[in-house]
């Protein structure tokens, strides 16, 4: 086989690897004293939300984090609380602010699903469905029809992704169709990143001369994955929903979720979600973990029905 086909199956390769005591007496009852008026909902949420981008300015690294995960949890509500912060001294807190202005976890609009995980937990996510209406309609569509429900995440592999939503368990099922990726692969930068570049940057042994230089889509493209310019897409990085696959547009009703940063997966994968809340569970995630259920939270005022592509 040509050197050069060997380096690109390699290069695939690699996005594969990558939980006697005494009776008590009443005692004499002496008058109440007066009893604060316990805080509005409202009250308490306005008080997180300023304690929260208050710590985006910390020195500490890990509190600023922290923070921001907890703003990106409250989602549009923290918008106007956040925004004088972009005008401030701190540039941590300023740079914050813009990611979390910027994500779709602050777009009211944008649906929302929760897993409940069997034995307690929950995984909350935002779906983009700007970004890949399509494949967010397919996973709302499976939702309401109870497909996930029961299900597990069959496939965990530590420090790189869980894998769920096909029914045999086995990651060779799903519902008996495909839909089409959604992918902008100029959006994701891959059209300027060289097959070298991306192994320099994985650590993995130089590419062949024939395609060192070759731009990341141009490899896929040879694939056979085709790509969009009238959508955004995300890269694939920690905490991101997307769609599992075995090749271009052959995605059904597996997906994953990732526990670190994944380049090497970026224009091969419809990301579709980011995770705001319930992180910890999938960090923590054991094979075999069962999905009790999964249910849509909010949609918009529309019918989700997904483009199939083909019944099998």
């Amino acid at each position: 086989m040509p050197t050069r086909f060997v380096w690109i199956l390699t290069l695939c390769a690699l996005a594969a690897l990558r939980l006697g005591a005494e009776e008590p007496k009443p005692e004499t009852p002496k008058p109440e004293a007066p009893k604060p008026e316990a805080p509005k909902p409202a009250d308490d949420l306005s008080v997180r939300i300023k304690a929260l981008a208050k710590d985006l300015a910390s020195e500490r690294a890990d509190v600023r984090a922290k923070a921001e995960q907890g703003l990106l949890e409250i989602g549009a509500p923290a918008a106007e609380d956040l925004k004088p912060l972009l005008q401030g001294e701190n540039k941590d807190a300023a740079a914050a602010v813009r990611r979390l202005l910027e994500s779709p976890a602050f777009d009211p609009t944008n649906p929302r699903v929760r897993i409940t995980l069997a034995g307690g937990g929950t995984i909350e996510i935002v779906l983009l469905e700007d970004m890949a209406p399509n494949t967010v309609a397919n996973f709302i569509e499976l939702t309401e029809k109870h497909y996930y429900d029961g299900l597990t995440f069959h496939r965990i592999v530590e420090n790189f992704m869980v894998q769920g939503g096909d029914p045999t368990g086995t990651g060779k099922g799903g519902p008996g169709y495909a839909i089409a990726d959604e992918i902008n692969a100029d959006d994701l930068g891959i059209d300027k990143v060289t097959a070298k570049e991306l192994t320099e940057k994985m650590g993995g042994k130089p590419p062949p001369p024939s395609v060192a230089d070759l731009s990341l889509k141009a490899i896929y493209e040879k694939q056979g994955f085709k790509y969009r310019t009238d959508i955004r897409s995300l890269k694939v990085t920690r905490g991101v929903l997307a769609m599992a696959n075995y090749g271009p547009n052959t995605g059904a009703s597996q997906f994953f979720i990732t526990h670190i940063d994944c380049p090497w997966l970026d224009g091969k994968h419809t990301v579709f979600g980011i995770v705001t809340k319930g992180m910890e569970f999938v960090d923590e995630m054991r094979p075999k973990q069962k999905m009790e259920r999964v249910d849509v939270l909010s949609k918009r005022d529309h019918k989700y029905k997904a483009k199939k592509l083909e019944e099998k």
